[in-house]
């Protein structure tokens, strides 16, 4: 019997258009609903891996000393390969099992649930630690929240790229204005980074260009360690930018504090992570990029956001 209570969360979740606010909704239902101790929602990203991991039943303090999110691997990427849903008496005893970090709860039960949006697996639902183990009748409310849950993550997913175009229309209006009014270069990249910053969700927005001596110079920072980063210099070859300008193509970077490319004394003056780059030009020949940067532990940029950059830079 499926549990009267998921009428009133499906409602819950229909009247919500915030996505990250739909996410974490998903996850406490499904705890409330199941009586999970523990419960947990893993987007999956472009590469596979888990994008972004919102939990419930574990404190912030336990979190920060577990150390940084699952990524997908054991029983996790499990559910990510197979899209199936997997319940366990004993998540240890699994083959694929790689046992837990240092500081993490104990757990042994286990039920996993795949979300499913137009066709495709967006994420999965884990919940772990219910006493006397899960049920056929929990596997079945699940299966129930995860299909609401579809559906409420598509819908805010409409309104927000409803809602991110009308925002990038008034951006393009506002630079276009600045530019043909004569403001100064400098203020007007610091403008285009400003909006590119808010429109792709990011934590600080560079613009990176070569000076007379032939570095690269941080002309613009916008955001988080702006003035720690403002006018910082580093030579373009070997560098991410140099290769963007060298290309002329748009290059992501998964975490920059890890790649051997990124100039390190930069990164980790900006504590960057997840980073995008995308070549400026000026009548044909690039002479900068256009950088839009999360901290480090950050979620991965998106091929919309890469897309969105690339408008602005173009």
């Amino acid at each position: 019997m499926v549990d009267p209570r998921l009428i009133d969360s499906g409602l819950v979740l229909a009247s919500e258009l915030s996505l990250g606010a739909i996410l974490q909704r998903i996850v406490e239902l499904a705890v409330e609903i199941t009586g999970a101790r523990y419960g947990a929602l893993g987007v999956i990203g472009p590469d596979g891996r888990l994008a972004e991991f919102l939990t419930v039943g574990v404190d912030e303090e336990t979190r920060a000393k577990i150390g940084d999110p699952p990524v997908g691997r054991g029983v996790l990427g499990v559910l990510i390969e197979e899209g199936r849903p997997l319940r366990l008496d004993d998540i240890r005893a699994h083959p694929r099992s790689v046992g837990f970090p240092p500081h993490h709860p104990e757990m042994h039960t286990f039920l996993g649930y795949p979300i499913r949006v137009r066709g495709t697996v967006f994420g999965d639902i884990y919940l772990a630690e219910k006493e006397g183990g899960f049920t056929d009748e929990d596997e079945e409310n699940l299966r129930v929240l995860a299909s609401q849950a579809g559906v409420a993550i598509e819908n805010a997913r409409l309104y927000e790229q409803a809602r991110r175009r009308e925002r990038m229309l008034e951006a393009f209006r506002e630079i276009a204005i600045a530019i043909l009014s004569g403001t100064p270069a400098d203020d007007a990249l610091a403008l285009i980074a400003r909006h590119a910053k808010e429109l792709v969700g990011a934590d600080l927005a560079t613009v990176a260009a070569l000076d007379a001596s032939g570095r690269l110079a941080l002309r613009v920072a916008v955001g988080e360690r702006a003035e720690e980063l403002r006018g910082a210099t580093f030579p373009p070859k070997g560098s991410i930018s140099g290769e963007a300008i060298r290309t002329g193509r748009a290059i992501v970077v998964p975490d920059a504090s890890r790649d051997p490319r990124a100039y390190q004394p930069v990164v980790r003056l900006g504590n960057m992570g997840p980073m995008i780059l995308v070549p400026l030009a000026e009548r044909g020949r690039a002479f900068g990029t256009l950088n839009a940067v999360r901290m480090r532990g950050g979620k991965p940029f998106t091929q919309e956001d890469v897309d969105l950059l690339q408008r602005f830079a173009d």
